[in-house]
C-alpha cells in the first residue's frame, strides 16, 4: 500500500516545452548558433539546465557552454510561464491524492527558482512539498533528493510511488527504492518508459489517479 505520490514537473504536470525551446533557441541565437525546431526539444531536456545547454551546443564549440546556460537563464527565468500550462486533468489528480489522505510532492531538476514561478500555475499549496533542483544535491537519477523529501514527510521510499515522462524518472524512482510510473501523456512517450522498466504506465491523468488510488487499498 502507497501513502505518498512524488511528481516530475516538466512533462509530467505541465507543458513547458515551448518555453524551454524559445530559450534555449534564444540563447543560442544571441552567440550566433544554429537554433533546433520545437520538438528536438523533448529529449535535449530532463537531466537538468548543463545537460540541456550541452546536448544544443554544436561539436567543437564546448567554450561557449558557461555562457549559453547564463543566456538560458535569463530568458526562461523571464518567460517561464509565458505558454506552459498544467496538463489537463493534472490539478484534478493532485487535489484527489490529497483528499485520499496521500502526501504528494514536485521533484524537478528545474532550478528551485524557476521551479517555485512555474508551480504558481497552480493553486496554492498544491502538493505538500515543492523541490527545485539545488545544491548540495546532485540531478536525478541519483536519489538523494527523493531521500530527503520522503524523509521530511514522513515517508518510506517503498510507500511512495514517483510519476514522470522519462527514463530519468524511472531510474530515479527505482534507484530510491519506490515504483515508476510513466507518464504517457509527456515528452518522451511509451517505449522509452517501457525500456527503463516503469512499474505502470498511464496515457492521462485520469488514468494515472485511478491506478495509483487503487494502491491504496
Amino acid at each position: 500500500m502507497i501513502r505518498g505520490v512524488f511528481f516530475d514537473l516538466d512533462g509530467t504536470l505541465v507543458n513547458s516545452l515551448a518555453d524551454i525551446a524559445a530559450a534555449v533557441n534564444g540563447a543560442l541565437e544571441e552567440l550566433g548558433l544554429p537554433v533546433f525546431p520545437e520538438e528536438d526539444y523533448r529529449h535535449k531536456a530532463g537531466n537538468g539546465i548543463r545537460k540541456l545547454c550541452q546536448r544544443a551546443l554544436p561539436a567543437g564549440r564546448e567554450e561557449l557552454l558557461e555562457d549559453l546556460i547564463a543566456g538560458y537563464r535569463r530568458r526562461y527565468g523571464e518567460n517561464c510561464r509565458e505558454r506552459t500550462r498544467p496538463y489537463a486533468g493534472a490539478e484534478e489528480l493532485l487535489e484527489a491524492l490529497r483528499e485520499a489522505g496521500l502526501k504528494t510532492a514536485v521533484i524537478t531538476n528545474k532550478p528551485a527558482d524557476q521551479t517555485a514561478r512555474v508551480m504558481t500555475l497552480f493553486r496554492e499549496n498544491a502538493v505538500d512539498l515543492v523541490f527545485g533542483q539545488h545544491e548540495p544535491f546532485p540531478v536525478k537519477p541519483d536519489p538523494r533528493s527523493f531521500f530527503h523529501v520522503a524523509e521530511t514527510l514522513g515517508l518510506r521510499p517503498e510507500e511512495v510511488v514517483y510519476c514522470g515522462d522519462s527514463d530519468v524518472d524511472i531510474f530515479f524512482a527505482h534507484n530510491a527504492g519506490a515504483l515508476g510510473a510513466g507518464c504517457l501523456w509527456g515528452f518522451r512517450g511509451r517505449a522509452e518508459l517501457e525500456a527503463a522498466g516503469a512499474d505502470l504506465l498511464a496515457a492521462d491523468p485520469d488514468e494515472l489517479k485511478t491506478r495509483l488510488l487503487a494502491l491504496t487499498k
